[in-house]
């Protein structure tokens, strides 16, 4: 599987897993990957607490994504809360981006 972590395939993988997971509260979602140590980084960014309803939705996100890679590789999958206006801290590539108002970030 050659090229397995590159950006195309990266944000086809997390923009999949993402249908019909995108909760309310979900600001941002970006994904990197790091071929050396076989890890794909997930980033789920919310305005409010990164827990319940929103991170399961995430996380079945993230397992799909995951379920892409060869059984070597590991994902490290983060909830971050960014609560407007929060700036947000995406990794590498950003999948997802909620619209928010100019005036309020």
């Amino acid at each position: 599987m050659d090229h397995i972590a590159s950006p195309a395939a990266l944000t086809f993988w997390l923009a999949r897993g993402l249908w019909g997971e995108v909760h309310p509260k979900l600001r941002q979602a970006s994904i990197e990957a790091d071929e050396k140590a076989r890890v794909v980084r997930l980033r789920f960014e919310y305005d409010g607490d990164a827990t319940g309803l929103a991170q399961e939705s995430c996380s079945c996100a993230a397992t799909s994504v995951i379920a892409d890679f060869p059984s070597s590789w590991e994902l490290d999958e983060q909830h971050v809360a960014r609560t407007v206006p929060s700036v947000l801290s995406p990794l590498r590539h950003v999948v997802y981006l909620r619209w928010e108002p100019d005036d309020v970030v």
